[in-house]
C-alpha cells in the first residue's frame, strides 16, 4: 500500500467520489431573491457569483445520484430493515467523532468536547462498536462540528457559494474545512482498503435517510438547483449560530460554577 501525499490525495479522492451529493440534504424551501447568509439577508447573486460554473456541477452531481447513488440505496433498503439502518447511522456518527471532538476543542467549547469524547467511548464499548448509542440512554448530547463551523466562530468568511463536483453545495470556507476534517479523520490513514467501504457506507446511508426530501426537491421544484442552495446557505448559519450559542451557554456556565 503506498503512502505519503500521493496516498492521501486518492484517498481525499475516493471520499469525494463515494459521498455524492451527501450534502444536498436540508429543508425543502421556496425560491426566493434572498438567502440567509451571516447575520442578515443578502442578494443571491452576491453569494452565487460562479452560478454558470455551479449549475453545471449540480446537473454532474445530479447525474451521478441518479444514475448510481439512488438505485444502491433502494437496493439497501429493500434489505436493510429499518432497526438496521439505524444501527448503520449510529457507526457512521460514532466513526465520525474524532472530528467532531477536535473541532469542539478549537471551538472553546467545553461542553461539546466532554459530551462528544465520552459518547464514543461509550458507544464503542457498550455500544457494541457504535451500532447501538448507548450514550443517549445515559443523558449524553452532542452536536456536531466541522472546521467550516470553526473557522466562522473565529470570524472568516463565507466566500462565494460553490457546487463541488462528487460533493454537493458548498463556499469557499467550507471547502478549506472539509480538507482539514479529512486530515482530522483518524480513520483516512487506515488505508484504501477501510477508508472505500466506509466512506461508501456514508453516502448511502446519507441518502437513505434524505431520499425522499430529495425526491421531493427534484421531482416539484420549480428550480432545485436554487432550492437546494437556499437551504444549504440557510442551514449553515443556523448550525454556526447554534454552535456560537452551545458554546456561549458552556462557558458561562463553567464561569457560575467558578
Amino acid at each position: 500500500m503506498p503512502t505519503g501525499p500521493t496516498a492521501k490525495y486518492r484517498i481525499c479522492y475516493a471520499l469525494a467520489v463515494t459521498v455524492s451529493l451527501m450534502q444536498l440534504s436540508g429543508c425543502a424551501h421556496t425560491v426566493k431573491k434572498t438567502a440567509g447568509a451571516g447575520d442578515g439577508q443578502v442578494e443571491v447573486d452576491d453569494v452565487d457569483s460562479l452560478e454558470t460554473f455551479n449549475r453545471f456541477m449540480y446537473k454532474f452531481n445530479y447525474g451521478l445520484d441518479t444514475l448510481i447513488l439512488k438505485p444502491i440505496t433502494t437496493g439497501y433498503r429493500f434489505i436493510m430493515p429499518a432497526r438496521g439502518r439505524v444501527m448503520v447511522t449510529n457507526v457512521v456518527e460514532n466513526l465520525y467523532s474524532p472530528v467532531v471532538f477536535a473541532n469542539s476543542v478549537m471551538q472553546g467549547d467545553p461542553k461539546n468536547s466532554f459530551a462528544t469524547l465520552w459518547r464514543f467511548v461509550l458507544n464503542t464499548t457498550f455500544g457494541l462498536g457504535g451500532t447501538v448509542d448507548f450514550a443517549a440512554n445515559a443523558g449524553l448530547k452532542a452536536r456536531s462540528a466541522d472546521f467550516g463551523e470553526t473557522m466562522a466562530m473565529y470570524g472568516t468568511d463565507t466566500g462565494p457559494y460553490i457546487v463541488l463536483p462528487f460533493m454537493g453545495p458548498s463556499n469557499g470556507r467550507d471547502a478549506i474545512g472539509r480538507a482539514v476534517d479529512s486530515f482530522l479523520d483518524p480513520l483516512n490513514y487506515a488505508g484504501l482498503e477501510v477508508t472505500i467501504p466506509r466512506t461508501a457506507v456514508e453516502a448511502v446511508d446519507a441518502r437513505s435517510r434524505n431520499g425522499k426530501l430529495l425526491d421531493d426537491v427534484y421531482e416539484n421544484s420549480i428550480d432545485p438547483y436554487s432550492t437546494f442552495r437556499s437551504a444549504y446557505i440557510q442551514k449553515r448559519t443556523s448550525d454556526i449560530r447554534h454552535a456560537e450559542a452551545d458554546r456561549q451557554k458552556a462557558l458561562e456556565q463553567m464561569s457560575g460554577k467558578q
